[in-house]
């Protein structure tokens, strides 16, 4: 087995790692818009370099600010803090929340795959990346872990025990399938097809086309409103935006070009998330400080504003 290319505590899979350690299982990337999501987003993407606590009351509106109720909201803060995401400090009568070491991790690594994903081309050396498996039908929660795990790497299924990815650390997964308790297992990187079966085929590459396409369609209009847009708005939608390009990553196997039909749209649509991404920060930034400053002015303005290279 090679080394791994990356740190335990490095990117997706150190996430991944430690969810695995955990015994987490991880959200499905485009399942669903989530309160808990929502709320990780925005730490994740205005707080997570801040290590001040936040007023619950200020995590209550960024929450209600779409469309969430206050009892929800609440119960939402909740969950992250019995999750570790969040601690709670209490400053006198009010309760406060300060994003955990783990869950600073966590988001962090989250964000920058996300927003990291397609930015440049990757360089590929020719070879998969296998990971093949057994586990008993008792074990059934394990597997469905284990193909959870595999997919936030980037891996797709060839056939029921046996997926593949065009990158990925052999490190990472004999660790992975060690952390929960697999010992029948293989992990290693082949220039060959690994089944008899083209590796392609284990993604629908007509569908990531489609949804690259719709993502397009979608958004576009947006940028005609950018001058227009209101702080409140602009928080919104560009959280919105942030969710839908996030679907990406897992779906996309970022295979080099020349693998690819002409015309492959993921290019057009990640220079169209930068655009949106950044024509919404400034605004967006303004109005998640104002929902803090409503409870606490003095930390209100530690939110960072985030921008992509163009």
């Amino acid at each position: 087995m090679e080394p791994t290319t990356t740190g335990v505590d490095a990117g997706v899979d150190g996430f991944v790692l430690r969810r695995a350690a955990a015994g987490n299982l991880l959200p499905r990337p485009g399942a669903g818009h989530s309160p808990q999501r929502l709320l990780s987003t925005l730490l994740g993407e205005y707080w997570v370099d801040c290590e001040e606590s936040l007023p619950l009351g200020a995590l209550v509106d960024l929450l209600t600010e779409f469309g969430i109720s206050e009892t929800s909201a609440r119960a939402t803060v909740t969950r992250l803090a019995k999750r570790g995401m969040l601690e709670m400090e209490r400053v006198g009568r009010l309760t406060r929340y300060r994003i955990t070491a783990e869950g600073r991790l966590d988001v962090g690594e989250q964000g920058r795959a996300i927003r990291g994903f397609a930015a440049r081309p990757r360089d590929w050396d020719g070879r998969w990346t296998v990971a093949a498996f057994s586990v008993p039908e008792e074990q059934r929660q394990v597997r469905h872990h284990l193909r959870n795990y595999l997919r936030w790497l980037g891996f797709a299924s060839l056939f029921d025990g046996l997926w593949v990815a065009p990158r990925g650390s052999t490190a990472t997964l004999e660790q992975m399938f060690r952390t929960v308790g697999v010992d029948q297992f293989a992990a290693f990187r082949t220039s060959d097809d690994p089944s008899g079966r083209e590796p392609l085929t284990a993604w629908d590459l007509s569908g990531v086309e489609a949804a690259y396409r719709t993502f397009v369609a979608e958004h576009r209009p947006l940028l005609d409103t950018l001058d227009a847009t209101t702080p409140a708005r602009a928080l919104v939608t560009r959280t919105r935006v942030f969710e839908a390009w996030r679907t990406f990553p897992t779906l996309d196997p970022d295979l080099p070009q020349a693998w690819l039909p002409d015309g492959w749209p993921r290019e057009e649509a990640r220079a169209l998330f930068v655009a949106l991404y950044n024509g919404l920060a400034g605004p967006a930034t303004a109005r998640f400080r104002q929902l803090v400053a409503a409870h606490d002015p003095a930390v209100a303005q530690r939110a960072g504003e985030r921008l992509l290279p163009a």
